[in-house]
């Protein structure tokens, strides 16, 4: 069923534009062809999640006392966010109070929505629907709407609402919400600011007085807009979102001499929203790039394989990455880095971990074999830098030294080297504020592969969790990894506990250890911040 939610402006931007036709945006590939339709039917009869059959008893309930502890997890921190700041973007763990960090509509509330319904909290759930009836959006409490986060914390988390429960009420709000948003793409080239005034609908960069902005931020809407679309048979929701495509690739060539983006599929962070040209030249798939390549290739799972130009553009950059944005560590492992021209900097953050879990996502529906080995050697990796700590947690950032290139480890502060020769690592930002970034990606690995030693990877981060980060209250995050409060009877805490502590973090913790057709990955697509969207909508390339 197919909810008609449009806004009188929206409906006449639509007809205005429906006077002649064209493919929807992204249909084409960069060449102008469309999809194989041969090839699409054949993906859409592949599977990507493991059989579990062969499951023991043991292996089941030991699977099942892990989840219900999680779940028991999620009970605790939620009981501390009702009892002080319920309704609220966030709660302050550590003083017992309410924060407004996201407009005060309610951060946590909305960005935990799928949690408790995949978690079976009916009751929260009821409540928590009856809240975000409530929510006005329109009261931006006296904050500007960072539009990048909006979308992918309240959009996200209602969209993923709406699919679960089909509950009309999601969708209105989600409707509602982005026609306010919409403003912020009423730029010259279509491309958004980063922040908006929803009261006078007036854009601007984080960064005051400038146009700047970064690749993620930029292209981040493609999944929610293109359900948007696809729920409301409105196509100017997914078209804004792609014209940022499309924009960027006709801005921004390798063969022009004047652009800062010189090796093709390796997009540069910095962003000018204005002349729709790159800044700089440092390229990265962590932060401030993560999220653009991610929704590249989810947006074409969601389109069920149709938006053939984010598949062109998916692999351009995952040979790209593979060719020069990887190096291995002293130590053996394959770490990802900062690109700028020929140069490498082997530094990483933990934003690079949704890539193995992506990527792996990826092969298995293209079939490479080759790219599934590459995307487990990554999560080995990734996994490395948390398995070393005494807390089993991994730092913010950390800086490794190449094999074979010692001016890595000269350049290295004392404290660094000597980081280096007990870790193998630098910590750069020493600290885990319950990211959810390698979990996410352990939790898809071990459901396309059904290895045991990804979910135990999870469970030993869990419990490094529960050591250092569990207060009373709720969680906060730990100021240095290197330390583990079971050994020094110290919790060295950072009074940080955002939305997607409950929205991603618990969820991929939880969802690893549910019974494994919770959220199939053959029927669901997660979002940037872990939302779920249903993947059994057929699309035919129209809305």
């Amino acid at each position: 069923m197919k909810v008609q939610l449009v806004s009188t402006w929206m409906l006449g931007l639509a007809l205005a534009n429906a006077q002649v036709y064209q493919p929807l945006g992204g249909i084409l590939d960069r060449d102008g062809n469309p999809a194989n339709m041969e090839r699409v039917s054949e993906l859409r009869s592949r599977t990507v999640q493991h059989d579990f059959s062969d499951e023991t008893v043991e292996q089941r309930d030991t699977r099942r006392e892990r989840a219900d502890a999680v779940k028991k997890g999620f009970i605790y921190a939620w009981d501390g966010y009702k009892k002080y700041a319920y309704g609220a973007d966030e709660l302050d763990v550590l003083k017992k109070k309410p924060k407004t960090t996201r407009n005060g509509w309610g951060a946590t509330l909305v960005d935990a929505l799928d949690t408790i319904h995949i978690m079976g909290l009916d009751d929260e759930f009821r409540q928590a629907t009856e809240m975000v009836a409530k929510i006005n959006f329109h009261n931006d409490g006296g904050q500007l709407a960072k539009v990048f986060e909006t979308n992918i914390r309240y959009v996200g988390g209602l969209l993923s609402a709406y699919d679960l429960s089909k509950q009309d009420i999601f969708l209105k709000k989600a409707v509602e919400l982005v026609d306010l948003l919409m403003p912020a793409f009423d730029t010259p080239l279509g491309l958004p600011w980063q922040m908006l005034n929803i009261t006078t609908g007036q854009g601007s960069s984080e960064t005051v007085g400038t146009s700047s902005t970064n690749l993620a931020e930029i292209g981040t809407f493609q999944m929610e807009f293109f359900r948007l679309s696809q729920l409301t048979g409105n196509a100017t929701y997914h078209e804004a979102a792609q014209k940022v495509i499309t924009v960027m690739l006709e801005k921004n060539s390798p063969q022009d001499p004047t652009s800062k983006y010189t090796i093709p599929g390796m997009y540069p962070i910095d962003f000018d929203m204005m002349s729709g040209r790159f800044t700089g030249s440092s390229a990265y798939w962590g932060g401030g790039g993560d999220s653009f390549y991610e929704y590249t290739i989810k947006t074409w799972f969601l389109s069920d394989f149709m938006l053939h130009r984010n598949l062109d553009i998916w692999r351009e950059s995952i040979q790209a990455l593979r060719e020069y944005g990887l190096a291995e560590s002293s130590d053996g492992y394959l770490f990802p880095g900062f690109v700028d021209g020929a140069k490498f900097y082997p530094y990483v953050d933990t934003f690079t971990n949704f890539i193995p879990g992506t990527l792996g996502l990826a092969s298995k529906l293209v079939g490479s074999d080759t790219y599934f080995e590459l995307a487990e050697q990554l999560l080995k990796a990734g996994y490395s830098v948390f398995g070393k700590m005494p807390s089993n947690l991994g730092a913010e950032a950390i800086r490794f030294v190449r094999r074979n290139v010692g001016s890595d480890y000269l350049q290295l502060s004392a404290q660094g080297r000597a980081q280096v020769d007990a870790y193998g690592i630098s910590l750069e930002r020493p600290y885990y504020v319950l990211r959810p970034e390698l979990i996410e990606s352990l939790f898809l690995m071990y459901r396309m592969t059904g290895k045991q030693e990804y979910a135990d990877m999870v469970w030993n981060i869990w419990q490094g969790i529960q050591r250092n980060c569990r207060v009373e209250n709720g969680f906060v995050g730990t100021a240095n990894v290197a330390t583990d409060a079971a050994t020094t009877g110290v919790l060295n805490t950072v009074d940080s506990t955002e939305s997607f502590w409950f929205a991603e973090t618990l969820k991929y913790t939880y969802l690893t250890f549910a019974d494994h057709d919770v959220i199939n990955l053959d029927q669901w697509v997660f979002t940037t911040e872990a939302h779920p969207l249903s993947r059994t909508f057929a699309f035919d390339g129209a809305f």
